[in-house]
């Protein structure tokens, strides 16, 4: 008998939208925000938003800037991702430096999204302020508006070939069913 495995394709949409009640009162600089995909294994996905360079009197820094990844799995991974966060950092980088773009970067505040809140959501899909950290001298709490999106879609079971031969007996016969099917399977897979 053949080996029969559901996959599910995942499709996530990360959109960073904003930034609200940014005080920053040292030296200019640029912010962006660096966020973490879980990827399985205890391994994470680190990527970056666009750095956008800030003034002391702006409150709003917008970058309206999205990702889009597409990963598959099987039904365990799925369970396991519901169980994971989307981890946001708010950083900072100054910009007095000629070498700026290789200096190294600050925390300016951190927030997190379950995926479980996302996956329960209507349509599986949810934007919202995240408060990056606590708020300090009774100002205002730093916020960061966001969306998720996630699409899930199963896979058609992956079988043996030999389980979806006509003939049923793959091992010793080269019939013209087995054969088409294999050029299918290439096919699709292009």
């Amino acid at each position: 008998m053949g080996i029969v495995r559901n996959f599910c394709s995942l499709k996530f949409e990360v959109k960073i939208v904003e930034a609200r009640n940014v005080e920053l009162k040292s030296s200019p600089s640029s912010l962006f925000v660096r966020f973490y995909l879980h990827a399985g294994s205890n391994r994470k996905i680190e990527l970056n938003t666009t750095e956008i360079c800030s003034r002391s009197d702006d409150k709003v820094m917008v970058w309206n800037q999205s990702f889009c990844l597409e990963c598959q799995g099987n039904e365990t991974a799925v369970e396991e991702l519901k169980q994971e966060s989307v981890v946001f950092e708010l950083r900072r980088r100054k910009t007095t430096s000629f070498m700026s773009k290789w200096s190294r970067s600050e925390l300016v505040g951190r927030g997190e999204v379950s995926w479980k809140s996302v996956m329960e959501s209507d349509g599986m899909e949810i934007e919202r302020f995240v408060v990056m950290g606590e708020a300090k001298d009774c100002n205002k709490p730093l916020m960061l508006k966001i969306a998720l999106k996630l699409q899930a879609s199963k896979l058609v079971n992956n079988k043996r070939v030999e389980d979806l031969c006509g003939c049923r007996d793959c091992r010793t016969c080269d019939c013209l069913d087995y054969e088409a099917f294999v050029v299918a399977c290439a096919l699709d897979g292009i």
